[in-house]
């Protein structure tokens, strides 16, 4: 690989985009990049509503979107592909070359560079469930909600799965999922229990997944951390989260970066990021 070198001045002018970016994420009043994104991610929720999600769009939030968040929002656009081009020439890459690598890269409202990707929860629990260790995985899934997500095929035959939710479902939901589970080859049992303060033992579980969960009224750090403490040493963590920038969380202040296996988001089509990180000891 080429590697440019690049003036201080334009190094100093990539740290402080990204440092600018992130600060304007978070002083917009909404987290939506655009109508477009809104009508994306509203669509998600509400079959995220039928699995049983916790989080999403307030309508009357959507319907407040004006000129003055496109404005912010296109800055914000603006600001990513700017630093995309910067990072391409770091390492050896400019939007004329019309390189793969280039079109990769894009920058979270962390200020991470992450893979340019609409995530995708299915591929992202499939890479979390296929770490070492075969199919016979202890999978612990917070934030299960009423159950309903056991029937996008999300977990796999041989699995152990914990699901663990502040409020139980309701036992005719609950019976229809641990019923589909075995037919799938796949074990299934609910636990009521409180995301911040987990009733497990450290080092319990192989696998750990979430879905648009971590946006609740906690503090995520928290829950993060408790998910790295039942985590065995080697064992994995997926999420998927339209907190645009709880990778800063996940990866910046938990797990740390060599924990990462991906990290992705693609901020000017949705505003979701997902990833799989490991627990490193």
């Amino acid at each position: 690989m080429r590697v440019a070198i690049l003036p201080l001045t334009l190094i100093h002018l990539l740290l402080t985009a990204s440092a600018f970016l992130h600060s304007s994420a978070l002083s917009s009043p909404l987290r939506t990049h655009s109508t477009l994104q809104y009508r994306l991610v509203h669509q998600y929720n509400q079959r995220s509503n039928d699995d049983g999600s916790k989080c999403h769009v307030d309508e009357d939030a959507a319907e407040a979107i004006d000129f003055q968040d496109v404005i912010q929002n296109s800055r914000r656009n603006i600001l990513r592909s700017g630093v995309s081009w910067m990072i391409g020439g770091i390492i050896g890459t400019t939007p004329s070359s019309a390189s793969a690598s280039y079109k990769s890269k894009t920058v979270s409202l962390s200020g991470r560079i992450v893979d340019q990707i609409e995530p995708d929860d299915r591929k992202i629990y499939t890479e979390a469930l296929n770490g070492p260790g075969g199919t016979h995985k202890r999978v612990l899934w917070i934030g299960s909600g009423t159950l309903n997500g056991v029937y996008k095929n999300l977990f796999q035959a041989g699995n152990e799965v914990t699901a663990v939710d502040l409020v139980s479902p309701e036992v005719e939901g609950l019976n229809a999922a641990t019923a589909y589970a075995a037919d799938h080859k796949y074990h299934l049992h609910f636990e009521q229990g409180d995301a911040t303060n987990m009733n497990f033992a450290d080092g319990t579980y192989d696998v750990v997944v979430c879905s648009m969960f971590l946006c609740q009224d906690f503090n995520a750090e928290v829950v993060v951390s408790e998910i790295k403490r039942v985590l065995k040493p080697g064992g994995r963590f997926g999420f998927y989260e339209h907190v645009e920038d709880i990778d800063g969380i996940i990866v910046g202040k938990v797990f740390g970066e060599r924990s990462v296996i991906r990290v992705q988001a693609y901020p000017e089509m949705v505003n979701v990021i997902a990833g799989v990180v490991v627990n490193k000891v």
